[in-house]
């Protein structure tokens, strides 16, 4: 009952910390807006140019005519089989491999700082004695978020692994079951991860596995609670968008702008109750 109390009135006080700190909650949101815009110029700048080396790569072997008597020709021809720029292949998988590396480091960064900056001011929206905008709260901060960044990225990645082998598991010699202890094992370490984000700047670097784990394992059902808010705003705000995507576009707008709301609002509740549950 006392968890319930504490997700009900971290509801209330979100909505109450914006309505008491309008210019930081509009930087968050500001911030929030160049993060989605970020990643997204990102992906348009990189995924066609992946797409594309795909499509010359899978469009030159399908062009090729490669079968035995063919080959034996081209070779008395002095031709040689892979066709006139054999290594091409090999030029579009090396640029489909270092696009990739770069969109993902590029993303990578946006989320550690911009992101994390976010994260930063929504996390201590309330906190009226605090300098905000002094380097001495920002770097520090900013220095644990980029650390658990690593790390989220590296089970994120694992994660992703995880569930491709799940997918492609009737193709390749094992069951599935074999991937969900890993799987399991990836998911609360995210939940732990993201648990600490609200309170890295109360917690010393090399106490926070410890307390973060003794959070999450203790108020599990208000933080999968608070969780499950949270996506059910999210989902709506994503629902009105793709809703009115062919309808209105000053409602698909408006959706838009909701969906940013949610999201850095999502920022604000998610510290509020952590912050509650911890007691700091």
């Amino acid at each position: 009952m006392a968890s319930e109390n504490k997700i009900i009135s971290s509801l209330k006080e979100s909505f109450l910390i914006i309505k008491k700190n309008k210019r930081i909650f509009l930087l968050v949101f500001i911030l929030q807006v160049l993060f989605i815009s970020f990643v997204i110029a990102a992906n348009a700048y990189y995924v066609p140019r992946i797409l594309q080396s795909i499509q010359d790569a899978i469009g030159y072997a399908e062009a090729l005519n490669i079968n035995p008597e063919a080959g034996d020709i081209g070779i008395l021809q002095q031709k040689s089989p892979l066709g006139e720029d054999p290594l091409l292949i090999s030029r579009n998988y090396s640029l489909i491999i270092k696009n990739s590396i770069s969109l993902l480091v590029l993303i990578f960064l946006i989320f550690a700082v911009v992101n994390g900056l976010a994260w930063y001011f929504a996390s201590n929206i309330a906190e009226k004695r605090k300098k905000l905008f002094s380097l001495k709260g920002i770097f520090p901060y900013m220095l644990k978020f980029f650390i658990m960044s690593v790390f989220l990225s590296f089970f994120i990645y694992l994660l992703a692994y995880n569930l491709v082998n799940i997918a492609f598991s009737g193709y390749l010699s094992v069951k599935p079951m074999d991937f969900i202890p890993l799987l399991l094992i990836v998911v609360m370490a995210i939940y732990f991860i993201h648990i600490s984000v609200p309170i890295l700047d109360k917690i010393r670097l090399k106490e926070t596995p410890k307390k973060i784990i003794r959070l999450g394992a203790k108020k599990f059902v208000p933080v999968i609670i608070s969780y499950l808010i949270i996506l059910i705003f999210i989902m709506a705000s994503l629902f009105l968008i793709f809703y009115f995507i062919e309808l209105n576009l000053f409602l698909l707008l408006a959706s838009v702008l909701l969906s940013i709301f949610v999201f850095a609002w999502s920022k604000i509740f998610f510290a509020v109750i952590i912050r509650k549950l911890s007691g700091l």
